[in-house]
C-alpha cells in the first residue's frame, strides 16, 4: 500500500503543478479555463446516487458489531444515557446535568448522552442504540456540507465534495462508534450550512445560531474554538454588509440562550464556585478537574507548548501521521494519504478564485479555527482536532475541482485513484482492522462479563486489569453498561436487588483478593489470573484472554 500511496502522492502533487501552470499561462495570456460542458443531470444524479449508497453502506454495514466490543468513553455516555432516560439523572444522581461527570478527573460533553435518551428508551442499552446518535448526526452532517457547497461553488463542486466525504477514512470511523467530543465537528458543519442561508433569510441565521449553541455541549474545547469563529465570521459579515448590526445581536441572542449553561458551568469551575441547580438542570463545579491542563494558556511552558503543539498540527493534519490506533487506519490516513496536494491546491483556488464570496470565506474562517484549535490544544490527536477535518474535506474537493478545471482527463485518473484506495480501505476496515481493534474496544471483555449477566452468585469479582493494571474505572463502567445496571441501584437507593451493587461487585486485580471456594462467588479474571484458582472447585469458560471462573456446585 505505501509504494501505492507513494505513486498516487507524486502524481497527484504533479498534476497540481500542471493545473496551476496553465492557470498563471491563462492569467498572463488574459484567458479563462475552457468552460466544459456540464454533465448531464442523468449522469449527475447517478453518480450521486452511488455516492449516497457508497456511504450508507461503509457506515451500515455489520453497523454495532465493527468495531466490536465498546469504548470505554462511548460506555461512560450511554450509562449516563440510561440513567437519564430512566430518572433525569447521570449515573450518580445529578439532576439533568449540563455536563457530566464522567471520570471525576475529567468531565465528558453531555449532548451525545441526551441524544442516546430516546434510542435507549425504545430499544435498551446496547451498542446499536448508543452508537446511532453519532451516526445519524454524520449522515445529517454530510447533507448540509453537500448542500452547502452546492450552494456556494455549484453543483459540480458539491458533488466531488461530497464523494470525497462520502469514503473520507475519518469521517468513517468517527461515524461507527459513539464518542462524545466526535458531535462537534457534525453540529458545526450543520451551523455553518445555515449561516450561509442565513445571510439571506433570518430564520436560517437563528437556525444556525442553534447549531452553534449545541456545538457547547459536544466538547469542552467549543468553549475556547466556537466564540472565535463566531466573532471572526460575525467580524466579515458585518464588514461586507452581509448581517446588519440587528442580525448580529439576533444571532448573538440566541446562541447565549442556547449556549449559556455551558458557559456558566465552564465559568463556575474556572472561579471554583459553588454546583448550581435550577429546577430544569445543573450546572456542576467539579472540583478534581484536571482538563485545563490540556490548554495552552495553562502550561508551565507556553513558548515552549506552542512549538510542541504546532509540530502536533503538522503531524496529524498535512503529514497524516499514524495516531492512537481506533482514530486512523494505518496506511490510509484521515484523507487518504495522497490527498493534501489537492487541499493546498483548494485553500489557494479558493483564496484566488472564490474570495469575494461569503461562503467560500465562511469555509476558510472555518478552516483557521480549526487550525486555532491545534495551536491552542496541547498535543492534539485526531479526536481534539476534529473541526478541522470537514474543512480540510472541502479544501481537498475544490482542490480537485480546480485541477479538473484545468485538465480535464486528470478526473480519470483522480476517480480510479480515489475509487482503489476506498475499496482497498472497506476491505482493511471490516477485516483486520476490525480484528485489531477487539481489543482496544474490549470486545473479549465484554463477552466475559456479559455471560455474568443473569449469574446467580451473590458477589462478582471483576478484574481491574482490563485497560491497563488496575484499571478499576474502566472495568466499572464496561460492567454498567454490558449488565445495563440501573442508576438507583448502583446508587445504593433501590431494594430491588437482594444485595447491594457495591456489595455484590467488586472491581479489583485478582491477586489482590483472597478466592475463597465456599464463597458463592462468580470471576472475571484475565489468562495470568488462572494460578489463584483451584480447577477442582472452578468451572473456566474462556473468552479470548479472559475467564470467567464459576464454582462447581
Amino acid at each position: 500500500m505505501m509504494i501505492l500511496n507513494n505513486i498516487f502522492l507524486w502524481t497527484a502533487i504533479i498534476i497540481c503543478a500542471i493545473a496551476f501552470y496553465k492557470n498563471y499561462l491563462a492569467v498572463s495570456s488574459g484567458k479563462t479555463a475552457i468552460q466544459k460542458k456540464e454533465i448531464s443531470d442523468k449522469v449527475y444524479y447517478i453518480a450521486l446516487a452511488v455516492t449516497i449508497l457508497a456511504a450508507l453502506f461503509v457506515r451500515l454495514y455489520k453497523f454495532g458489531s465493527v468495531p466490536g466490543g465498546f469504548n470505554q468513553d462511548g460506555a461512560m455516555a450511554a450509562v449516563d444515557a440510561k440513567a437519564l432516560a430512566d430518572y433525569g439523572t447521570d449515573r450518580y444522581g445529578m439532576h439533568m446535568p449540563v455536563h457530566l461527570t464522567a471520570w471525576g478527573y475529567g468531565q465528558m460533553s453531555a449532548l451525545l448522552s441526551y441524544l442516546m435518551v430516546p434510542f435507549i428508551k425504545i430499544g435498551g442499552l446496547n451498542a446499536v442504540t448508543a452508537r446511532l446518535p453519532q451516526l445519524l448526526a454524520t449522515l445529517a452532517a454530510l447533507v448540509c456540507l453537500y448542500l452547502f457547497i452546492k450552494d456556494v461553488f455549484g453543483k459540480n463542486a458539491a458533488l466531488i465534495v461530497g464523494i470525497f466525504a462520502a469514503i473520507n477514512p475519518w469521517n468513517i470511523l468517527q461515524s461507527r462508534w459513539a464518542l462524545d467530543c466526535n458531535l462537534y465537528p457534525q453540529f458545526f458543519i450543520m451551523g455553518i450550512y445555515f449561516l450561509n442561508k442565513g445571510i439571506t433569510k433570518r430564520l436560517h441565521l437563528v437556525i444556525s445560531m442553534i447549531m452553534f449553541g449545541l456545538c457547547m455541549y459536544c466538547y469542552g474545547i467549543s468553549i475556547y474554538t466556537m466564540p472565535v469563529f463566531l466573532l471572526t465570521a460575525c467580524i466579515y459579515l458585518l464588514i461586507t454588509k452581509k448581517l446588519t448590526i440587528k442580525d448580529a445581536l439576533l444571532a448573538l441572542a440566541v446562541y447565549l440562550l442556547v449556549a449559556w449553561p455551558f458557559i456558566t458551568t465552564m465559568a463556575i469551575n474556572f472561579l471554583k464556585l459553588d454546583t448550581i441547580e435550577t429546577p430544569f438542570f445543573t450546572i456542576p463545579y467539579f472540583p478534581n478537574s484536571v482538563r485545563s491542563n490540556d490548554i495552552l494558556f495553562f502550561s508551565d511552558n507556553i513558548g515552549k507548548q506552542f512549538i510542541a503543539n504546532f509540530k502536533s498540527l503538522i503531524n496529524i493534519t498535512l503529514l497524516q501521521k499514524k495516531d492512537l490506533p481506533w482514530n486512523d487506519v494505518e496506511n490510509f490516513g484521515t484523507m487518504y494519504l495522497f490527498s493534501m496536494p489537492f487541499v493546498i491546491t483548494g485553500i489557494i483556488g479558493l483564496i484566488k478564485d472564490y474570495r469575494k464570496s461569503s461562503g467560500a470565506v465562511i469555509a476558510l474562517i472555518f478552516l483557521l479555527t480549526g487550525l486555532w484549535c491545534g495551536l491552542t490544544t496541547n498535543g492534539v490527536n485526531i479526536n481534539r482536532l476534529n473541526i478541522v477535518y470537514y474543512p480540510i474535506i472541502i479544501m481537498g474537493g475544490i482542490g480537485i475541482f480546480y485541477v479538473i478545471k484545468w485538465i480535464s482527463p486528470a478526473k480519470w485518473g483522480i476517480l480510479t485513484a480515489y475509487a482503489v484506495s476506498f475499496v482497498m480501505f472497506a476491505a482493511t476496515y471490516f477485516t483486520s482492522y476490525a480484528n485489531s481493534m477487539d481489543v482496544y474496544f474490549f470486545k473479549d471483555f465484554g463477552n466475559a462479563v456479559t455471560s455474568l449477566k443473569n449469574s446467580d452468585s451473590e458477589k462478582i469479582y471483576i478484574t481491574a486489569d482490563s485497560q491497563y493494571q488496575g484499571s478499576s474505572n474502566v472495568s466499572e463502567i464496561l460492567t454498567l453498561f454490558y449488565h445495563e445496571i440501573d442508576a438507583e441501584y448502583y446508587q445504593g437507593k433501590s431494594t430491588d436487588e437482594s444485595v447491594p451493587f457495591k456489595n455484590k461487585y467488586t472491581f479489583k486485580s485478582i491477586k489482590d483478593i483472597t478466592v475463597n471456594p465456599a464463597e458463592n462467588a462468580s470471576y472475571v479474571i484475565t489468562a495470568n489470573d488462572m494460578k489463584y484458582f483451584d480447577r477442582s472447585s472452578y468451572n473456566f469458560e474462556q473468552f479470548g484472554s479472559y475467564y470467567t471462573v464459576t464454582p462447581k456446585n
